[in-house]
C-alpha cells in the first residue's frame, strides 16, 4: 500500500523528519504509516511482516491489533505455535505454549494469525484464571474494566460470532468462565 513506508527502503532519518512535520506517524519498529491513511487487516500485517519469525502465527495483542488497529504496534510481538507445543521467551518475542487447530488461525497476506475468536478468548484467559480463587478480589475488581474496554472494542455482529464459538468450545480450559465473564460485560454494555 502507499501508506506504508518502511525502514528498510527510507531512512531513519528522513523518516523522522517526516514525523516530525506531521506527514508521517510511527506504526511498528520499522514502519510507519501516512499520516490520516486508514488501514485494514491486511497493511497492518504488511507492517509486521519483517518482524515476524518464520513458522509462527500472530496471536494475543498483537493479533488483536491486527484486527481493531487501535494505536501502534504492542512491543514485544507476541506468538503461538501450530506445528508442536514448546515455549520460548526473550527480550523480542514471547511464544506461548499452547497448540492450535486449523480451525483457530487463518491466513492474512501470507502470514498466519489466529482468528478473531481465538484472539479474544486468548485475551481472556488471564482474567478466567484470576476469577477463580477468592483470596485475589483486588485482581479481580481490576480486570472487569480491561475485559469491559476489550469487549466495547468489539463491534456487535463479532460480539455475536465470539458468543457463538464459545459456545461451541467445550474442551478448553477455564471456558465456562470466560463465557460467565463475557455475558456478565455483554449484558452492562446493553
Amino acid at each position: 500500500m502507499e501508506a506504508l513506508f518502511h525502514l528498510r527502503d527510507y531512512g531513519y532519518e528522513h523518516l523522522t523528519e517526516l514525523t516530525m512535520d506531521g506527514l508521517l506517524s510511527r506504526l511498528t519498529e520499522s514502519t510507519w504509516v501516512r499520516t490520516g491513511a486508514v488501514l485494514g487487516p491486511a497493511d497492518r500485517i504488511d507492517a509486521l511482516r519483517s518482524e515476524v519469525p518464520p513458522r509462527l502465527v500472530l496471536s494475543h495483542s498483537t493479533a488483536w491489533w491486527v484486527y481493531t488497529g487501535l494505536g501502534r504496534a504492542p512491543s514485544p510481538l507476541t506468538f503461538i505455535t501450530f506445528p508442536r507445543r514448546r515455549f520460548v521467551e526473550d527480550s523480542d518475542a514471547i511464544v506461548h505454549e499452547l497448540r492450535l487447530s486449523v480451525h483457530d488461525r487463518t491466513s492474512i497476506n501470507g502470514l498466519d494469525i489466529t482468528t478473531e475468536e481465538r484472539t479474544l478468548y486468548d485475551l481472556l484467559l488471564p482474567f478466567a484464571r484470576s476469577r477463580l480463587g477468592d483470596e485475589d478480589a483486588d485482581r479481580r475488581q481490576r480486570s472487569v474494566p480491561a475485559v469491559r474496554h476489550l469487549v466495547e472494542e468489539m463491534p456487535a455482529p463479532a460480539r455475536r460470532r465470539f458468543s457463538l464459538y464459545l459456545e461451541g468450545v467445550s474442551r478448553r480450559p477455564y471456558v465456562q468462565q470466560i463465557r460467565d465473564i463475557f455475558a456478565q460485560v455483554c449484558a452492562t454494555l446493553d
